[in-house]
Order: C-alpha cells, then sequence, then structure tokens
C-alpha cells in the first residue's frame, strides 16, 4: 500500500489520492526494474500501461526516502520531460520576453520541491502533487509567470523614474518620497508642481545604492526586510541586509533634506 500522505485541505481534512491513482502506485512501486522502465516509455494516455504524472512523483519521493538515485534517475527525467512538453505550449516562444529562460525556471522550481520534500517548512508540499499533478503544475507555472511579469515590471520601473508631467493631485509619488525624510515630510502640497522636475533630478543623482533603496521602498512599495526568508525585499533585492537598506534611505534622506532647504 502506497505511504499515507500527510499534508490537509483548508478544512483539516488529509489529502487522499484518487483510488485509480491509489491503484496504479500499488502496482508501479512492486514493478521490476526493467518493467518499470518499459513503462516509464508509454506516452500514449491510453495505453494500459501507462503511468500518471501523479505515480512519478510518489516513484521519486520513495526513491529519496530510500536513497535509491537509481531509482530518482529512471524517473524524475521522464516526469520533467513531460513538464517541458506541457510548457513548450503553455509558455511558447514569443508569447512572454525569453520564454526559454521562463520555462527552466520553471522546471527548477519542480525540482527544487523533491530536493526540499521532507525537509523545511512544508515538509509534505508534494503530497497534492499525488493528487492533482496537472492541477499543482498549473498553479506553480502560473505563480512563475506572475512573479516573472512582476520583476519585469519592476525593472522597467527602476529604469524609467515617473515623468514629471502629471495632472491634478499630486499623486502617489508624493506621497512615497514624503516618507523619505522627516523634513520632506512637511513639504506643503501646493509646492510640489513647483518642485516635482527638480526633486526627481535629484532622486536621479543619488548615488546608485541609495536611488535603488529609494525606488524600491518608496515606489515599489518593497518592505526593507522581513522574517520570511522567501518574502522578496529591499534587501534581498540588493542582496544586502535591511540595516544597509535603512543606512542607504538615511543617507538619501539626508541629500534631500539638503535639496529642499536649497530651493
Amino acid at each position: 500500500m502506497a505511504r499515507p500522505l500527510t499534508n490537509t485541505e483548508s478544512d483539516g481534512a488529509l489529502y487522499e489520492r484518487p483510488l485509480a491513482v491509489e491503484a496504479q502506485i500499488d502496482r508501479a512501486v512492486r514493478l521490476s526494474r526493467s518493467d518499470l522502465q518499459a513503462r516509464l516509455l508509454i506516452t500514449d494516455w491510453n495505453d494500459p500501461g501507462y503511468l500518471c504524472s501523479e505515480s512519478f512523483v510518489h516513484l521519486v519521493r520513495e526513491g529519496r526516502r530510500a536513497g535509491d538515485q537509481q531509482l530518482i534517475s529512471a524517473v524524475l527525467p521522464v516526469l520533467l520531460g513531460r513538464c517541458e512538453a506541457n510548457l513548450l505550449v503553455k509558455v511558447p516562444d514569443g508569447g512572454v520576453p525569453d520564454a526559454a529562460s521562463l520555462r527552466q525556471e520553471i522546471l527548477e522550481n519542480l525540482t527544487d520541491l523533491f530536493v526540499a520534500d521532507g525537509t523545511g517548512d512544508f515538509p509534505d508540499e508534494l503530497d497534492f502533487y499525488e493528487c492533482r499533478f496537472n492541477k499543482a503544475f498549473r498553479a506553480l507555472r502560473i505563480d512563475a509567470v506572475r512573479r516573472d511579469a512582476r520583476r519585469r515590471k519592476r525593472s522597467i520601473a527602476m529604469v524609467n523614474l515617473p515623468p514629471s508631467e502629471g495632472a491634478g493631485e499630486p499623486g502617489a509619488y508624493e506621497d512615497a518620497f514624503a516618507r523619505v525624510s522627516e523634513s520632506f515630510r512637511v513639504l506643503p502640497t501646493q509646492e510640489w508642481d513647483v518642485f516635482r522636475e527638480p526633486f526627481m533630478k535629484a532622486i536621479e543623482a543619488l548615488p546608485a545604492d541609495e536611488r535603488e533603496a529609494v525606488i524600491l521602498v518608496h515606489v515599489l512599495g518593497y518592505k526593507e526586510e522581513s522574517e520570511d526568508p522567501d518574502e522578496e525585499t529591499a534587501a534581498t533585492r540588493c542582496n544586502c541586509t535591511g540595516r544597509t537598506i535603512r543606512n542607504r534611505l538615511t543617507r538619501a534622506a539626508a541629500k534631500l533634506s539638503r535639496f529642499k532647504e536649497e530651493l
């Protein structure tokens, strides 16, 4: 019988494999290596010998638990090959910028789940992949595509500071930069149109590390740092500590304060 799953649904119920998957896993784990190798090569879904991806996941996990590298090496590349074929359709060249790199990132994310299986804060994250592989992999793919889109949007924002032209209220950028220092917080709102363009030039004139910290924290809204190791923050983006980010913001604030005084 297949090893029971330990991850739970939102209501606290344990994940359960579909009965057909459970039965196939029970048969697959008893196959000889030569028979298993033959079954791995079957690609026709309608073939009685076809192994579903949920069974692949279980076999790889069992190989890790048993330290059976031969089993892992036989099964995992075939599973990744299936996923790559799916990605060629779902993340096609021309569909997104640098699609090949994004596809590779998604496959690496899946591989990382196997490497981390049984460890860390989510030791049973692959349980869902043994129940609904296609749904789980789709979520992994969508998350990666969205992260990539956010990265590209942020990169554009880092290169292109907001334009000096603006209508109506000073808007979000006044609010963002007003938080840089106490002295700039007291800048009267009616003065913003006069100060906007020179202030943006002052931002551009900051040293690169200070400018990046200001934009990440006060324009793009990143936290300075986080206790969550997986959360993207200004510190992780700049590959430094939160303290370093705060020091850069302090230096930038001092320069911007002097800028205000000089106007």
